[in-house]
């Protein structure tokens, strides 16, 4: 069976660009828009105007060496624009391959530990080097097996590896300090807050980033500084009441239930407020100005408008454990 693996690793980014195309009626047209991640296949940007599924545009970076022909993937509302997705065409992702290999987090490419020892690290990049061959007729991607071997090459040598980790961890993901409290720790209230933070960040990636709401249990562990044994329980819970669902790239993603639990808990459970005040900050494009941005006005952006913002978040954290035990009514 094929399995749809993740296609490559995706890294935030802040840069200007300048996008060039030619409207229904032939007439050039051009805006400026921002980047709000970049892969070795494509771009996502936050633009001030929409574009048709399809459309083919010129890119031009204002500071790197990215330049070329896109075609528009997807375009979807974001706050008062849009965010677009576009795929590089062949020419122009090589203008841009080294410096995506230079900042691609290796560990989570293999979906390894950064403590992982070299016999683990070589079982995984056998298993990926099988999958993603170019002999291979179903799975197989040149361009991800090329970056599989950089990987392996750094990783698997003590003097690169002790090199490229003294630059991961300068950069490395830090643990939301929240979950280092006894609540998220200790028995059965600690289990049930565990389940609340992986449905918050999951939240959080769907609703601001909906054209790739996957989350892997790698990019999880570094969130909550939990080891993934702690949370196994956690994932199995929330899978078998239908909260969240686990693709074929191993990837967790909330569903249209677990949304309508979080959104119609937020402001009833007051970890549950904390947890989607507190973070992660997961991308959204650039900040719009303040007289559109809820953020202006003191409220979180996980949370739909009316949601209580000060008093609830500053009480103490408290979850009763029966409440993830029901599918919560939709909010109307």
């Amino acid at each position: 069976m094929q399995v749809n693996m993740r296609k490559e690793a995706r890294r935030a980014e802040r840069e200007t660009y300048s996008l060039l195309w030619k409207d229904r009626h032939g007439l050039s047209q051009s805006i400026q828009v921002e980047s709000i991640e970049i892969s070795s296949s494509g771009i996502a940007l936050y633009s001030p105007f929409g574009l048709p599924t399809g459309c083919v545009v010129y890119i031009e970076a204002a500071q790197t060496a990215l330049t070329g022909y896109c075609s528009v993937r997807y375009c979807v509302p974001l706050d008062n624009g849009f965010r677009l997705g576009l795929e590089f065409h062949t020419e122009t992702r090589g203008t841009l391959l080294p410096a995506v290999e230079h900042e691609m987090d290796y560990y989570e490419y293999l979906q390894i530990s950064p403590k992982a020892e070299f016999a683990t690290i070589q079982r995984v990049y056998r298993f990926m080097a099988g999958r993603l061959h170019p002999d291979n007729p179903e799975t197989g991607d040149p361009d991800r097996f090329l970056l599989l071997n950089r990987a392996y090459h750094v990783l698997s040598d003590p003097q690169l590896r002790a090199e490229y980790d003294a630059s991961y961890q300068a950069n490395d993901v830090k643990p939301n300090p929240i979950f280092e409290a006894s609540e998220f720790v200790n028995g059965i209230e600690g289990e049930t807050n565990r389940r609340l933070g992986i449905l918050s960040l999951l939240y959080t990636r769907r609703r601001t980033n909906p054209e790739h709401p996957g989350v892997s249990m790698f990019e999880i562990e570094k969130h909550m500084g939990f080891p993934r044994e702690y949370l196994d329980f956690t994932t199995w819970y929330l899978k078998a009441k239908q909260y969240i669902t686990m693709g074929d790239n191993a990837e967790l993603t909330l569903t249209a239930i677990g949304v309508d639990f979080v959104e119609s808990n937020s402001t009833q459970i007051p970890i549950l407020h904390k947890l989607l005040s507190s973070g992660p900050k997961t991308t959204t494009g650039p900040e719009p100005p303040r007289d559109r941005s809820r953020q202006a006005q003191g409220q979180p952006l996980a949370l739909e408008a009316g949601g209580s913002t000060d008093a609830t978040a500053s009480s103490t954290p408290h979850t009763n454990p029966a409440s993830l035990e029901t599918p919560a009514k939709p909010v109307a």
